[in-house]
């Protein structure tokens, strides 16, 4: 009867939390350490990228053999060179992966230009999509859970689509209903897209730093006019205010014409987040970051 009751106990509980992953923000992208084959390794979450990545010094490190995967494009303008390779293993906090396919990619100009101490690789969806990703913003850590979350009762879920990989959101930009991807591998605020800026006059309706270098992304740097939007209704919530920059780009991702642009860490972090692959959901609420000022924060 004991055990039996105990049994009863366990399952009224649910499933056991997952162990919290500690982050650390730099350059606003969230990273973590990860243990690949073996080795401990330093690595974004990127909710923007489409698998696992490592770098050309990762792969050597390991040993690993690398063929040639042709060309990807990023934020920068120009295509750049991809590998791909097999990780035996992967170890993220708790959880533990087999015979991961992972792209090699050079990574070593945004490491140059914003001086991490460490770049190793990025975690994207091809494993962020298995879980419900618990992003906590006051306490620095993600919990990846296997079950539906449980979130607090005044959170505001969100449904979201896939943009490929890519989840994408309904939301307003200075009262212009569009839709936005959801990037934490951005470091501002909010990135519009060329077509949708040009589209809505945003590039000269508002004070702005003109054609600045904002960011260095895989193929380069990324240019775009730089100021700040009145408002942008977003998760459920008003926010007032948002540095904000409209691309100039040529080519890459920021020349998209279906979605309005990106939002990135610079809104983010203002809330908890959980993000629901399976049930394509996510779940907010403010973080203590909630009301710091937004600012623009140039590169190098």
């Amino acid at each position: 009867m004991g055990l039996v009751f105990l049994a009863s106990f366990l399952a009224f509980l649910g499933p056991p939390a997952s162990a919290p992953i500690p982050f650390t923000y730099f350059d606003n992208r969230m990273l973590i350490r990860c243990t690949i084959d073996g080795r401990q390794f330093t690595t974004i979450v990127d909710t923007g990228d489409p698998g696992m990545t490592i770098t050309p010094e990762t792969a050597r490190t390991l040993g690993l053999r690398v063929r040639s995967n042709g060309a990807e494009t990023g934020a920068g303008n120009r295509a750049v060179t991809s590998g791909a390779t097999t990780l035996a293993s992967l170890r993220i906090g708790p959880e533990s992966f087999t015979n991961i396919a992972t792209d090699v990619v050079d990574l070593g100009e945004i490491r140059r230009r914003f001086h991490f101490p460490h770049l190793d690789g990025i975690v994207g969806y091809s494993i962020l999509q298995r879980f419900a990703v618990r992003v906590d913003v006051d306490s620095q850590t993600i919990v990846l859970e296997r079950s539906a979350p449980v979130v607090p009762g005044g959170a505001t879920q969100t449904a979201f689509t896939l943009v490929g990989t890519i989840p994408e959101i309904a939301a307003k930009v200075d009262g212009v209903a569009t839709t936005v991807v959801i990037d934490t591998g951005d470091r501002s605020s909010l990135t519009l897209f060329g077509p949708f800026a040009r589209a809505n006059g945003f590039y000269d309706r508002y004070p702005s730093q003109r054609n600045i270098i904002t960011g260095y992304g895989l193929g380069g740097p990324i240019y775009a006019d730089v100021f700040r939007l009145p408002s942008v209704e977003v998760l459920g919530m008003r926010l007032t205010q948002v540095v904000t920059r409209a691309s100039r780009q040529t080519g890459g991702a920021f020349t998209d014409t279906q979605q309005g642009g990106s939002i990135g860490t610079g809104i983010l972090k203002r809330f908890n987040i959980v993000y629901d692959y399976p049930r394509h959901r996510m779940y907010s609420w403010p973080s203590k970051l909630f009301a710091s000022p937004d600012r623009f924060v140039a590169p190098g």
